[in-house]
């Protein structure tokens, strides 16, 4: 499926159009109806998983990208998977074990790889603290929904 078409679909405008953005960690799918058209796309694998995740499906999104462990793409998934679960130490584990060219672009805007691991790695550590504190919760979930976002564009785009 080309990126132009996968943008047009309602499920993807859908999940894109989301408001409030989606909670640090949810405790249901937020529509079980787009779980069966997310499963349906002939959208790669890794396009596929990024959607589950922006419906709060962990299940959906860790059957796929478990599949391609050492893609550097599921890896990411996978680790932001586990973020929201919240299973914070695995998380910090995948975090480790890859890298792509886009991690800049989604966490250190002009930085470096290293750079932009470390920012993940602090940001799993922020969401402990706020999901354990009850402070600054809004915050971020908005900054978890830009990161989720960014990374469902790059995967769509290049589709």
């Amino acid at each position: 499926m080309a990126e132009p078409e996968l943008w047009s679909l309602p499920v993807v405008q859908i999940l894109f159009a989301r408001s409030p953005p989606a909670p640090l960690s949810p405790k249901d799918i937020w529509r079980q109806d787009l779980t069966a058209q997310i499963n349906q796309l002939s959208a790669n694998l890794n396009v596929r998983a990024v959607l589950h995740l922006l419906n709060d499906d962990f299940n959906g999104c860790h059957e796929l990208v478990q599949t391609q462990e050492g893609n550097p793409y599921s890896d990411h998934l996978h680790s932001i998977a586990h973020r929201r679960e919240p299973d914070y130490e695995n998380s910090k584990y995948w975090i480790a074990s890859f890298s792509h060219e886009h991690l800049t672009e989604i966490y250190s805007p002009g930085g470096t790889i290293t750079q932009a691991k470390q920012e993940m790695t602090q940001f799993v550590d922020d969401v402990q603290s706020v999901e354990a504190s009850g402070n600054g919760v809004a915050d971020h979930e908005k900054r978890q929904w830009e990161e989720m976002t960014k990374l469902a564009r790059v995967l769509i785009d290049s589709e």
